[in-house]
């Protein structure tokens, strides 16, 4: 018994209109600005004052639960979600700032600002981008925010996931 195979042939070109490189090879590609590397050490500042106020509000609210607890002590479970809640607290702190001022008190403190790569104020999809930049820079123990110090562009997770980048005030 022979078998009859049968081919279907798709020719993308009917289907894809034409892309052209000359234009995109014209156009220069975008290149972080060079004093990226200069803002490292008011990033790293910016970053422990917004840490150190949301430890602060973050420790009021475990002493009023710990204290409101019927038999005050720490377990595994109730460590774990008061590390989960200190984990997503931090990054809603920096989501609401990056959403409403393009800044934390952090930033606004070592006078820098977030921008796009246009040099405009983040905008809302900017900021949620960012704001997911900053879960994933959180969660392997603030790993995404040392990563600017190895990078040869000096960004952040948050920065390379938003396409977004600190300039001084």
């Amino acid at each position: 018994m022979e078998r009859k195979t049968r081919r279907t042939v798709i020719d993308i070109a009917q289907h894809q209109s034409t892309i052209d490189f000359d234009e995109a090879e014209l156009s220069p590609p975008f290149t972080f600005p060079e004093y990226q590397k200069e803002l490292l050490v008011r990033r790293f500042a910016a970053d422990v004052i917004d840490i150190a106020i949301v430890a602060a509000v973050y420790l009021i609210f475990v002493g009023v639960t710990y204290f409101q607890m019927p038999e005050p002590g720490i377990d595994r479970r109730t460590g774990g979600i008061y590390i989960a809640g200190l984990l997503v607290l931090t990054g809603v702190y920096f989501l609401l700032f990056m959403m409403s001022t393009s800044q934390t008190p952090g930033m606004k403190l070592k006078r820098l600002v977030v921008v796009t790569r246009d040099g405009n104020a983040l905008d809302s999809r900017s900021a949620c981008l960012r704001g997911f930049g900053y879960f994933i820079s959180i969660a392997p123990l603030m790993l995404g925010f040392v990563w600017a110090l190895v990078d040869p562009e000096h960004l952040t997770w948050a920065d390379k996931v938003s396409g977004t980048f600190l300039k001084k005030v």
